[in-house]
């Protein structure tokens, strides 16, 4: 977004139109800050997306399906979901590592 690698918007439609997630480069690694791609730890660690508070659920169950492969192959992006913290235990199952 800035030109510099710093903040990359991510279009992960579905949800509502025009629905985004950033991935920032941090100090401390990378963090991906989902939005409302997922809601909650729950469905970040079973694949459900926000369901029927979206305006289009395959495309939004698409969407999260493209994040969650994004952080299996990058293991240290930092998962920020929309309403809630992802606990430890989800962490080490979106890493792959259990």
């Amino acid at each position: 977004m800035f030109n510099d690698g710093s903040l990359w918007a991510l279009h992960v439609p579905g949800h509502t139109p025009g629905s985004t997630a950033y991935l920032a480069r941090t100090g401390k690694g990378p963090v991906l800050l989902v939005g409302d791609a997922c809601h909650t730890s729950w469905g970040w660690e079973h694949s459900v997306e926000p369901g029927t508070f979206s305006s289009d659920q395959p495309r939004s169950a698409e969407s999260l399906r493209s994040l969650s492969e994004l952080v299996k192959r990058h293991p240290s992006i930092d998962v920020r979901l929309g309403h809630q913290p992802l606990r430890a235990t989800d962490r080490s199952r979106a890493s792959g590592v259990v």
